[in-house]
């Protein structure tokens, strides 16, 4: 059912790293208390964050408010629809419904 791998957020990023300012890190190395360990996509746009990961066979994107106090998520179906997604967010071109986050 789920088929989503690490190896889909690299082609992600390949398809979009020369079109727009994204880096390429770990869920580790990027320190926001993440529970798992992959490669996560990041970029940040019209004072908003973007994130894609993969958890579960399926992919996870994230847009929050660079102060990250409120966000949302939700789930690209494939390659294509996660590159859609994220071209989307990097030409301004979407307006998201963000929920506060639970203060900690």
């Amino acid at each position: 059912m789920f088929a989503v791998t690490d190896e889909d957020v690299l082609a992600v990023y390949k398809q979009l790293k020369d079109r727009f300012d994204l880096f390429l890190t770990t869920t580790t190395a990027l320190d926001e208390g993440f529970t798992i360990d992959c490669p996560i996509l990041v970029g940040n746009a019209h004072g908003q964050i973007i994130e894609l990961y993969e958890d579960g066979g399926v992919f996870v994107l994230d847009v929050m408010d660079e102060a990250q106090t409120k966000g949302t998520h939700w789930h690209p179906i494939d390659v294509k629809d996660a590159v859609d997604n994220i071209a989307e967010f990097m030409e301004g071109k979407t307006d998201y419904r963000m929920q506060k986050f639970p203060k900690k």
